[in-house]
Formats: structure tokens, C-alpha cells, sequence
């Protein structure tokens, strides 16, 4: 185990311990935290929140069989895509980016952070702090937290798993905001006008109420 192996692991861990802590604080607060498919059918939203369970439980299995060099589904050697340090640097930088982002987007979700989008909760949309620069930051920190990982582990495995959460979450991005233009009319598209899905800010066009 090397610096990078450690690295990843406290990555790991830090991840766990913002999502956890800050899980706990909303639902000290009387806020549901777990709001993945609210307001769609029972199927897909049981659906998605399997998903993101299975995802939590299969990051921490790939990372930890890696970071000790275990045979990861009964496979040993994992065969490695590279082996060049550049690579693993590259990783260590986007772990770190990753974990920031998402830190300073759970601090800016305040009392609102949850899990999804619920639509019974209704008071605010948040478009400051790191918000004002992604409309979906906590998405775009856990992409370059797990980026991180396959730059450190350049793997079969941690390369479809990466591929399988981008698809997952571009889906669940599509359907709040679906859900949000709904609950937020025109504040919502507003803020759209201005904002990238994922980084930046967005040139506004005169009498443009869409994206």
C-alpha cells in the first residue's frame, strides 16, 4: 500500500463522514433525507433508492479491495488500464476537488440538504454559494470523487462503475429538474438561464426564459 492507496481510503472516509454528519443534522432538524423519486411511481422510486444504496455499498467494496490489493470479485490480479504515476496524480487532484465541492455544497444546502427532491418540501431553492457557479454541485463533487478513485485504480470495474454513475445521476438530474421548474415556475428557469448544469456561469440572451 502506497500514498495513493492511504489517500483514497481517508478520500473514502472523509466522503462518508461529511454525507453522514450533515444526514444526521437534517434529520435532527425534522427533514426526510432520503427524497429519491418522491413523486413518481412506487416502482422507480423504490428503484432509486436501492440504486443509490447499491452504489454506496459497491464503492466501499471497490475501493477498499483495491486499496489492499484483494481479489475484487474473485478476480486477482485486477488487470490495470495504466500504471504511469501521472495517472495517480491526476487522481489525487480530483479527489481533492471532489471532496471540497461536495463539502462547500452541503454547507450551502443548509437545513435543505436532502437526498433527491421532495416535493412536499417547498420553501426553498437554493442558488447561492457554490450553487451559483453548478446547479447540481453535490452530483458534479461525487463524479470527481469517483474519477479520483478510477484515476487511482484504473480498473474494468471502477471504469464501468464510473460510466453507470454518470448515467445514473444525468438521469436524476433530468428528473428534478423537471420537478423543480414544477414546484419553482419561473424562479426555477431563471436561475437555469444562468447557471450550468454542472459548472460555470451561463451567458444570458435577452428575452430568453429557457436555457
Amino acid at each position: 500500500m502506497d500514498f495513493f492507496d492511504v489517500y483514497a481510503l481517508i478520500t473514502l472516509v472523509t466522503f462518508y463522514s461529511l454525507l453522514v454528519s450533515k444526514s444526521i443534522l437534517t434529520h435532527r432538524n425534522g427533514q426526510k433525507v432520503v427524497a429519491l423519486g418522491k413523486g413518481q411511481k412506487q416502482r422507480t422510486q423504490k428503484w432509486l433508492e436501492y440504486s443509490f444504496y447499491v452504489g454506496i455499498v459497491l464503492l466501499t467494496y471497490l475501493v477498499l479491495t483495491a486499496a489492499f490489493r484483494l481479489p475484487m470479485f474473485g478476480i486477482e490480479p485486477v488487470f490495470y488500464l495504466y500504471t504511469h504515476i501521472s495517472g495517480r496524480i491526476l487522481g489525487f487532484i480530483s479527489m481533492n476537488i471532489g471532496i471540497i465541492l461536495f463539502a462547500f455544497a452541503l454547507a450551502s444546502f443548509r437545513d435543505a440538504w436532502r437526498i433527491g427532491v421532495d416535493e412536499n418540501q417547498t420553501d426553498t431553492l437554493i442558488t447561492e454559494g457554490v450553487f451559483s457557479y453548478s446547479r447540481n454541485p453535490v452530483y458534479l463533487g461525487m463524479i470527481l470523487i469517483f474519477l479520483g478513485f478510477f484515476f487511482t485504480f484504473p480498473n474494468f470495474f471502477f471504469f464501468g462503475a464510473l460510466l453507470f454513475i454518470v448515467f445514473a445521476f444525468n438521469r436524476q438530474i433530468r428528473k428534478e429538474e423537471v420537478l423543480l421548474e414544477r414546484l419553482f415556475g419561473a424562479q426555477y428557469r431563471d436561475y437555469q438561464t444562468k447557471t450550468a448544469r454542472f459548472f460555470g456561469k451561463k451567458a444570458t440572451a435577452p428575452n430568453k426564459n429557457r436555457p
